[in-house]
């Protein structure tokens, strides 16, 4: 009679190895992780109950997140936004207290970060808006951040 492996319940596998998941889609796929772990998941548990063994489960899963980020790094999806008609509401929320807080940045770093919180462009944008390389930008919010912090703090 073959040996029969425990699976345990999938909840279980979620609740050991999200963080680690998050941190490994965050090297391959940047600020898609989330969306990259979830899709992992998601393509897991439709496939949990065929398993036929319990071993390697970890592995299992890193498999199925670095095809899930592979299978999405090539769509390159944009959604389109519809306009939205009216008064603009962008600016009602803005007391200028973000802009006072920055304002001791280096131009450069101040931009990068206004694009990345205020506009809420991804890294690709803000690189090619600042005329820099993406791991630049990355480098530039990184840096305004760490600087903010020691200020604030």
């Amino acid at each position: 009679m073959p040996a029969t492996t425990y699976l345990p319940p999938f909840w279980l596998l979620v609740e050991n190895h999200a963080d680690e998941l998050l941190r490994y889609a965050r090297r391959l796929a940047g600020d898609d992780a989330e969306d990259i772990v979830q899709e992992a998941f998601l393509r897991g548990l439709r496939s949990y109950s065929s398993l036929k063994h319990g071993d390697h489960l970890r592995a299992w899963l890193f498999r199925i997140t670095t095809t899930t980020a592979f299978d999405h790094s090539g769509k390159q999806r944009e959604v389109p936004v519809a306009e939205v008609r009216g008064e603009s509401f962008e600016h009602s929320y803005d007391d200028g207290a973000f802009e006072s807080i920055i304002e001791s940045l280096s131009d450069s770093n101040r931009d990068a970060l206004r694009l990345r919180f205020v506009e809420d462009l991804a890294y690709d944008d803000i690189a090619r808006k600042l005329g820099c390389s993406a791991a630049a930008a990355r480098r530039r919010v990184s840096t305004a951040i760490g600087s903010l912090r020691e200020r604030l703090t």
